[in-house]
């Protein structure tokens, strides 16, 4: 089998597992356990974390908000694209959703006050992302041929580039909020479930004997809202009229 080959079946299968990637955080937290002791705490610093996670977030939401239903999707068992997405942030960037989640990863790593959380969580980060994106590329041009090769020489794959932008006041779609909230209430919610595992675990290895309430509430509430997402999604209710 060719390298190339090797590379993009390897992509499938973390495509395939792309969901689970959270438990690197996790494994990595636990690598780094013995490092937390001496952790001098900011709640202003706790802030900053908790934006940046949520500024990828908000890149993902305006990146899912303008595109066909069945593009950019969380689909794990195949490929799917309806059509190729070159406007909004996809005009910006070919993989938008995937520099939403490293900013999200980054704002979780930042949490553990760990400089060798952050560095090994961006290695791992990268070196997933880069499997599947070469197995993305593949199914593209297979299905696009020069339609998606143009695009590639017009467009960067992970550094935004103001270069070829197409405004957000004329996109192909109008924003569907109803599908943002019906497509990313799961990456919501593991976002902040990330954040709280980290700063239980940190709290937890630093010696400090009870989590601060605001981490409690805050995943009181995001869990709640999920919660009720979800329903209105089984329920139908999240389907623009």
């Amino acid at each position: 089998m060719l390298l190339r080959d090797r590379f993009i079946k390897a992509g499938h299968f973390m495509f395939k597992y792309r969901s689970y990637q959270f438990i690197a955080i996790i494994l990595i937290l636990f690598m780094e356990r013995n490092n937390f002791h001496d952790v001098n705490e900011s709640a202003y610093y706790d802030i900053l974390c908790v934006a940046v996670t949520f500024s990828g977030i908000l890149v993902r939401a305006l990146t899912v908000g303008f595109v066909h239903e069945k593009t950019s999707g969380r689909n794990t068992k195949a490929q799917n694209a309806y059509e190729l997405n070159t406007t909004g942030a996809y005009s910006l960037v070919r993989n938008p959703l995937y520099v939403g989640n490293f900013i999200i990863l980054f704002g979780i790593s930042l949490l553990s006050y760990n400089f060798m959380v952050v560095f090994l969580n961006s290695i791992a980060f990268i070196v997933i992302n880069t499997f599947i994106i070469l197995t993305e590329e593949d199914y593209l041009l297979g299905k696009f041929g020069d339609a998606y090769l143009d695009y590639t020489r017009r467009v960067n794959c992970v550094i935004p580039s103001f270069k070829s932008y197409k405004s957000f006041s004329r996109p192909a779609r109008k924003l569907d909020l109803y599908m943002i909230l019906r497509r990313e209430h799961d990456s919501w919610l593991t976002a902040v479930v990330s954040l709280v595992c980290v700063e239980f675990f940190r709290d937890f290895y630093s010696n400090v004997p009870v989590m601060e309430t605001g981490w409690l509430v805050f995943l009181g509430i995001g869990a709640a809202a999920w919660a009720i997402l979800k329903y209105m999604k089984k329920t139908g209710r999240l389907v623009l009229a």
